[in-house]
């Protein structure tokens, strides 16, 4: 299979894992999902695919969460709290949270269960959910 153009820069050390790359295929699928979203977001969706790091899902989940958001609510984004109510301080209805969470899906390719999506109220309660779902552990509990 061929591999992707985008190649494994890192900014902070940019001769780290030149010769890795996604396969074109899922580059392709991964640019797809995401072309609506900032460039930001598919580095960092890109990156957490190519590496596993879970450093990058921060930036991940608020590019995702952001364009979900009314432009007049972004600002509470700029210094995220985690108990930010998605709903209520953010604007996100629910049809928006249930786009957000497959989208989450697909792109980090980890399952979310329908019966865990009552429990993500908050940006913290999202955060840790994604971040044990991506390192193969059960959620916590808040």
């Amino acid at each position: 299979m061929t591999e992707a153009t985008c190649r494994n820069l890192d900014p902070e050390n940019p001769d780290a894992g030149r010769s890795r790359q996604l396969a074109a295929c899922d580059d392709a699928a991964l640019r797809e999902a995401l072309k609506h979203f900032s460039r930001s977001t598919y580095y960092a969706a890109y990156q957490f695919r190519l590496t596993g790091d879970p450093d990058r899902l921060p930036t991940l989940i608020l590019g995702i969460i952001e364009h979900y958001v009314d432009t007049g609510l972004q600002g509470r984004l700029t210094r995220p709290d985690s108990e930010l109510l998605l709903c209520e301080h953010l604007g996100i209805d629910s049809l928006d949270l249930m786009e957000m969470v497959s989208l989450l899906e697909d792109v980090l390719q980890i399952p979310i269960s329908n019966s865990d999506r009552p429990a993500l109220r908050t940006l913290g309660d999202l955060r840790r959910y994604v971040e044990s779902k991506a390192a193969g552990v059960p959620p916590i509990p808040k």
